[in-house]
């Protein structure tokens, strides 16, 4: 292991994009928002939304940013998943609204 904060997290055998998607899908799921909602509050189609939780696609810079204020998750809980001390930890701060974000 690295000698690094997050040094749990790097997992070479997860890429960026699989971590990615296990974040984000992991993190709407864990608060019970619906897919059809955070299409609607990130301004994208639902087959977007679905296609990034399941790797198919990955989101643009704009949209990572987004995703990062509207989850409320440090970019680096999107882009890890921690293989020894389970997945990355959600913060248990209120769900975001349809009118924006936290």
């Amino acid at each position: 292991m690295l000698d690094h904060p997050h040094s749990v997290c790097l997992d070479s055998s997860i890429g960026v994009r699989e971590a990615f998607s296990a974040a984000l899908g992991g993190w709407r799921k864990q608060k019970r928002i619906p897919l059809k909602q955070v299409a609607a509050d990130l301004g994208v189609s639902i087959s977007t939304i679905n296609a990034w939780e399941r790797g198919e696609r990955f989101p643009t810079g704009y949209h990572i940013e987004l995703i990062v204020k509207y989850t409320s998750l440090a970019p680096c809980r999107l882009f890890c998943v921690c293989t020894e001390q389970g997945p990355p930890t959600i913060p248990d701060g209120p769900a975001p609204n349809s009118h924006g974000f936290v």
